[in-house]
C-alpha cells in the first residue's frame, strides 16, 4: 500500500467536557477542553493538511456524526482521524444533547459505509475502552479509550500525540503513554477527589500496527 501523505490527511478534534461536567470542577474541564484543541493543533498542525475541531454547543450527536460524514466525503481526504474528548459511562458517550450510546452512534457510521476513509478514534473519556469497539464496528481502522475512569489526560494525550506524530504504531504511542508510574500519580490524585473505578490505562481494538502514514483500509 502506498503511504498516506500530509496532504491526504483530516483530523477532527471534538471536546467538550464543560457541559456535563461536575460543578466543582468546572475549571479543569474547561481548562481541558482548551487544552485539547490546542496541544492537538500545536503537535498536529504539519502533520495534517487541515485540523477541524467542534466544541461547547455544537458536540451535538448529530454535529458529531455528519462532521464526521462531510469530512470522511471530501475528495482531498484520504484518511480522517478524529481525537475525542468528552465525558463517558460505560457503553455511553456524553454529548452537548445528552447521553447516547456509543453503539448507536457508532451504528450510524456504519451504515454511511465510510470505512476506506475512516482510520483512527483516539479517545480520551472515561470508559473509552467500552467505546471502542463500537467504532472499530463503524469502520474505524482502529481505536482507543480507558479502561475506567480517565485521570492522566495530560501525561497521556501528549504523549501519545508526539509518538503518533514520529510515525511509531499506535501500539507503540499507547504503550509508552501507559507509563505505569503517570498512570498510577494520576488516577490516586483522582481517588483522592473522591471518585472511584479509577484506571487510565488505555487499551485498543483495531489494527494496532496502524501508522500515520498508513491508509485506512
Amino acid at each position: 500500500m502506498a503511504d498516506v501523505s500530509r496532504n491526504e490527511r483530516t483530523l477532527l478534534v471534538v471536546a467538550n467536557l464543560s457541559t456535563w461536567g461536575q460543578p466543582r470542577l468546572q475549571w479543569l474541564y474547561e481548562w481541558l477542553d482548551q487544552n485539547a484543541v490546542t496541544v492537538a493543533k500545536l503537535l498536529m498542525a504539519p502533520h495534517y493538511r487541515q485540523i477541524l475541531t467542534l466544541s461547547g454547543a455544537q458536540v451535538t450527536r448529530s454535529g458529531f456524526v455528519d462532521e464526521i460524514i462531510r469530512l470522511a466525503q471530501e475528495p482531498q481526504t484520504k484518511v480522517l482521524d478524529v481525537f475525542l474528548s468528552l465525558h463517558g459511562l460505560r457503553g455511553v458517550l456524553y454529548f452537548e444533547d445528552g447521553p447516547v450510546e456509543s453503539g448507536a452512534v457508532g451504528e450510524e457510521l456504519r451504515q454511511a459505509d465510510l470505512q476506506h476513509r475512516l482510520r483512527l478514534l483516539y479517545s480520551t473519556a472515561c470508559f473509552g475502552a467500552s467505546h471502542a469497539v463500537d467504532f472499530v464496528r463503524a469502520g474505524f481502522r482502529v481505536a482507543s479509550g480507558a479502561m475506567a475512569l480517565n485521570a492522566n489526560g495530560p501525561y497521556d494525550f501528549p504523549t501519545q500525540l508526539l509518538h503518533w506524530r514520529a510515525g511509531e504504531t499506535y501500539r507503540l504511542a499507547v504503550r509508552r503513554a501507559n507509563n505505569r508510574v503517570f498512570l498510577e500519580t494520576h488516577d490516586a490524585i483522582a481517588r483522592g477527589l473522591g471518585f472511584s473505578d479509577v484506571n487510565s490505562e488505555k487499551a485498543i481494538e483495531g489494527k494496532k500496527l496502524t501508522r500515520i502514514t498508513s491508509e485506512a483500509v
